[in-house]
């Protein structure tokens, strides 16, 4: 805006009578009390920030100016004058100057002005426009709340979409959008970022992001087509804004801790235990309970005796974390820029678990002609990661769990400074955890690097119709060096150290053509868009796997024995695009879409689907009859229907698989490698196809302070892909995928929000409930079941079962009824089929055993008792965010939880399954004994000969839980007075505090209820096998803004 201040200048050559006459005209308007006078202030924005870029005009004049960085403006008024304060989107403010000299505004949102705008498939949408289910979270609620990555962001705040944290440092969150739509394949949403398809969000900064939007319904995912089956994740990142260079820096540092820990036998209650367990079996008692008195090792002064090792206080520490976020914003009209640079390191709380990030963007926008604009955004990350490691096939925290309580940490007379229990002289098979954290999971690093960006170009060829061209890429490569050394702690060793090396390299290249129609028509609202885009995608591996005699090099290279093998994989994806957007007199909404799809991954036939979807919307508030209805501000009615696909299989799954075996074969006089058929290929295979029902209603009430959005679905996926058994004598090792399956989820959604307005005090309130239903319609044949979760150490029972007619993975096996108190029980028992000498369970039930129920009332337990024992789902989710500002001060409350869902609590079955020697929960204390017969845990006896241990509810738990997930509280400092005393270097200072996972009210026993499924595994969702915990966060931070 140009200033034009008011500044009264004598020119030379003036007239006497001139000079009189001004001089005569100025004491006028002194004598009317009209004095002129140069009038400053500060204008702030409704979170009392500094506000750039304010106008401050006298009303009824042209002179005016704007407001600087820091929010200060000056300007030449006359006292009988009013100033308008006035900024897009916001509320306009009048004030008469009068005397003073120092005027200090702040600007109010107007939420009449204020359109919300969302971006959406190839394009943005207004808010009140949309006529799918898609929900949003802005840049103001990602920086209330620090998070670590987007995903963690969404959990709880967005109705429909269940995010469960794997815990260990920089692993991905388990996302499922309304329900599960997917058994053998990965669930996991499409990711796009600014445009381009992404395989996950780790890597990119929660500081970078502007916006992100998931759509849920067939009518918003299925202009993503093939991919879009499991909804759609569209990350929008910051831009930069003209007017002045703008720094800040957003900088925490915190610890981590475990928030819970386990009652676990110390020394004397394990030997006490570990008597009992193995007379009961008649089993020799452990050599070592005779000689506790000997030293932990050859020349230690402290005996057993004398050793009491916590493991768990020995494993769990505190895990530092740190953030540090610089970027830079700015630019003119013609050309504008938004940079920033991020480092983030977290230690996890177990040790040598870590996740390190570094990142920088880059996005800028030019207007290089009156109709021709360019721009790009680009990303340039790499993140170190050192996982948990299983060792022994058991999880880091089963391992602590097992650990001998009498046994010393560190044994400086071993190779490697560890030693480990003596199988027979102290335990069975328990293995101590910090050697295998030091000697197998310090060196197992994954490291990555990722560049990942667009280059577009829009050209205006009418008012009404625009042309872009975006070229976007996706390069990341990865490295995973292990090395574990040459040790012997008196009961494992290793020979010779083992080295792998695993490279990667994965290239996209994605390049958009689209044209957009935007006009319109007296009452008449038309957009429309067509899209020709083609995706390609390389990916590469190498891997390699040697041995060295010495710990000396941990580098592959110059290594003996070298194995190694190397692949290489090829798709593409030829897509067109059409949505027409249609709206009339701004009441009445239509949109429809289609996408057809082109695939590499498919055989000749069936390489191409067409996923079509319509939406329909009345926004009733704005009929003639609901003027009258103040209390009402938007009132609208939605519905929609589509398709969608989901083809994330191999790239060459429809094709048989030939492996080389190793094996040389003599054909003549020469020698040759043999092959052979690993897999029968399958040329009708294709892509899983979702189709989606959806009603919707979006109500605002009293001035926009209430805001209800409900959302109804069915969500059906058909031809879902599942491996289908072969016979034997097929002669194949791998049974191939076909499309054979069908399954159901229903749902409800609901967001609720409250906005609270005053002088002082603004604040929102927001909740989001939502529940689904599962159910599994079909699989390859009638009575098919798919078992899983099968596990050594829980007595070798599959947990969970996967059948037409009932829920996705659910719980399966037997009842408990309850202990046999005597011989006369068993005996009558036994006796119930009208043979007392068929037992009811087996030969080995004692007292003290558990009675489980005879289900089909035949008289003896075998697998036919067995039922389903409930589901992982939860029954709703629930979250609920207050958060607000008083004056200088900001808070944030966040609680998220579900209800209703079941865990298998594996940590129950080795803290008291009592199936061999190794430690355990205080729990076995309370075992059932001939003077202890009011108790719920069944005799201790090594071995289980009675299966007290198998697959029950015993160990089926209430997952249930309620956490205060976040809790934040900042004060930022009056802009003017920091401004004043950095002689104008900061424009802002805010120091805040968070906690995350403060508090937990849970009924479950074990670590923690947040529980995934292990390794990946899609059928073990809700099974603990000892999951990494979460952690509990406290940090303090400080948001600073440069001039």
């Amino acid at each position: 805006m140009k200033v034009n201040n008011y500044k009264p200048t004598i020119q030379r050559g003036l007239s006497r009578k001139s000079i009189r006459l001004l001089l005569f005209f100025s004491l006028s308007l002194f004598s009317m009390g009209t004095l002129l006078a140069q009038v400053r202030g500060v204008v702030k924005n409704e979170n009392g920030e500094a506000f750039q870029g304010v106008n401050v005009v006298i009303k009824g004049d042209n002179k005016g100016t704007i407001t600087d960085a820091n929010g200060r403006y000056e300007i030449v008024a006359a006292n009988g004058s009013t100033l308008v304060f006035s900024f897009l989107g916001y509320k306009s403010l009048e004030v008469q100057v009068g005397n003073q000299q120092e005027i200090n505004v702040s600007l109010e949102v107007n939420a009449d002005m204020m359109e919300e705008i969302i971006v959406v498939g190839y394009g943005t949408q207004k808010k009140s426009s949309l006529t799918g289910a898609v929900s949003s979270i802005t840049t103001k609620e990602l920086s209330t709340q620090p998070v670590i990555s987007a995903t963690q962001a969404m959990q709880g705040r967005v109705p429909g979409v269940s995010i469960v944290n794997n815990s260990s440092p920089g692993a991905e969150p388990t996302v499922r959008i309304r329900g599960v739509g997917s058994i053998s394949l990965n669930p996991n949403p499409l990711y796009v970022i600014d445009g381009v398809p992404a395989g996950g969000l780790n890597t990119i900064s929660p500081n970078d992001i502007e916006s992100i939007e998931v759509l849920k319904d067939a009518s918003a995912a299925a202009i993503y087509g093939s991919r879009a089956a499991n909804g759609v994740v569209l990350i929008t990142t910051k831009k930069g804004k003209a007017g002045k260079l703008s720094i800040s820096l957003d900088s925490y540092i915190g610890t981590q801790s475990a928030w819970k820990t386990l009652d676990l036998l110390d020394r004397d209650e394990y030997i006490k235990y570990g008597t009992a367990l193995l007379t009961a079996s008649g089993q020799p008692v452990p050599g070592r309970f005779a000689a506790m008195n000997t030293p932990i090792y050859e020349g230690a002064a402290t005996t057993f005796a004398q050793t009491q090792t916590n493991w768990q206080d020995v494993m769990f520490k505190n895990g530092p974390i740190h953030n540090n976020q610089l970027s830079l914003a700015g630019g003119t009209d013609k050309s504008k820029f938004y940079l920033s640079l991020g480092n983030f390191k977290q230690e996890g709380i177990l040790p040598f678990t870590e996740y390190a990030r570094q990142s920088i963007r880059l996005n800028s926008d030019h207007s290089v002609a009156r109709f021709i604009s360019i721009g790009q955004t680009m990303m340039v990350s790499r993140d170190k990661r050192i996982a948990e490691r299983d060792a022994g096939g058991r999880s880091m925290v089963m391992n602590i769990m097992r650990m001998t309580p009498y046994w010393p940490v560190s044994d400086p007379t071993k190779l490697g400074g560890y030693s480990t229990t003596a199988q027979g002289l102290d335990a069975t098979d328990p293995e101590n955890p910090m050697r295998i954290a030091v000697q197998e999971q310090q060196d197992q690093i994954d490291r990555s690097f990722k560049i990942l960006g667009t280059v577009y170009a829009d050209v205006k060829l009418m008012n009404w119709l625009k042309y872009r061209f975006t070229m976007g890429g996706d390069y990341s490569s990865s490295i995973f060096t292990g090395f574990v050394p040459i040790y012997n702690d008196g009961n494992r060793s290793r020979q010779t150290a083992e080295l792998s090396q695993n490279r990667g390299q994965y290239f996209s290249t994605i390049f958009t053509n689209q044209l957009t129609f935007d006009k319109t028509f007296g009452k008449h609202y038309v957009n429309a868009i067509a899209v020709f885009e083609r995706q390609d995608a390389t990916f590469k591996s190498i891997n390699l796997t040697g041995q060295r005699p010495d710990n000396n090099v941990k580098e592959i290279q110059g290594a003996a024995n070298i194995n190694g093998n190397t692949s290489t994989s090829e798709n593409t994806l030829l897509s067109y695009v059409g949505r027409l957007n249609y709206e009339y007199d701004n009441k009445y909404l239509l949109s429809a879409s289609v996408r057809r799809d082109g695939s590499s991954k498919f055989a000749p036939g069936n390489k191409w689907g067409t996923f079509p979807s319509v939406s329909v919307g009345w926004r009733i508030s704005e009929e003639a009859f609901m003027k009258d209805v103040l209390a009402i501000n938007e009132l609208k009615l939605r519905g929609s229907i589509g398709v969608t696909g989901y083809n994330a299989i191999g790239d060459y799954d429809w094709q048989p698989l030939i492996s080389a075996n190793n094996t040389n074969y003599s054909f003549g006089n020469a020698s040759q490698l043999g092959s052979y058929f690993n897999s029968l290929g399958n040329t009708g295979l294709s892509w899983e196809e979702t189709t989606m029902k959806n009603i919707g209603l979006d109500l605002s009430l009293f001035g926009n302070k209430v805001s209800i959005s409900t959302e109804f679905y069915s969500r059906k996926t058909d031809g879902l892909l599942l491996r289908v058994p072969l016979p034997d004598s097929e002669g194949y090792s791998n049974s191939p995928l076909a499309n054979v399956g069908s399954m159901q989820n229903n749902g409800f959604e609901l967001a609720l929000g409250y906005h609270i307005d005053k002088k002082d005090f603004k604040s929102t309130i927001t909740g989001t409930f939502d529940l689904v239903r599962n159910k599994v319609l079909s699989l390859d044949t009638p009575n098919a079941t798919i078992n899983a979760g099968n596990n050594a150490d829980f007595g070798g029972f599959d947990i969970t079962r996967t059948e037409a007619g009932h829920p996705l993975q659910s719980f399966y096996g037997w009842q408990v009824e309850k202990i046999f108190q005597n011989e006369g029980e068993i005996a009558a028992a036994n006796g119930a089929d009208g043979n007392a000498q068929t037992p009811y369970q087996n030969e080995m039930t004692k007292p003290g055993d558990i009675k489980f129920r005879d289900l089909n009332n035949d008289g003896k337990i075998d697998a036919n008792d067995r039922t389903y024992l409930g589901s992982y789902l939860p029954k709703f989710s629930y979250g609920l965010n207050y958060s607000g500002t008083y004056k200088n001060f900001d808070f944030s409350v966040f609680f998220q939880g579900v209800y209703g869902n079941k865990i298998y609590n594996g940590t129950k079955v080795i803290g008291q399954g009592m199936l061999r020697l190794f430690n355990a929960t205080t729990d076995v204390l309370n075992a059932w004994t001939p003077t202890n017969t009011n108790t719920d845990v069944p005799r201790a006896v090594s071995g289980d000969p009675n299966q007290n241990a198998r697959t029950s509810d015993r160990f089926i738990e209430d997952g249930s839980y309620l956490r205060l997930k976040n809790l934040t509280i900042g004060y930022t400092l009056p802009s003017d007075k920091i401004a004043k005393l950095t002689n104008n270097v900061l424009t802002k200072a805010r120091i805040y505090f968070t906690s995350q996972n403060l508090l937990t009210f849970t009924k479950y026993s074990g670590y923690d209820p947040e529980i995934a499924s292990r390794n990946n595994n899609l059928l073990t969702n809700g099974v603990d096998y000892g999951m990494y915990p979460q952690a509990r966060t406290l940090t303090i931070g400080l948001n600073l803004g440069f001039n």
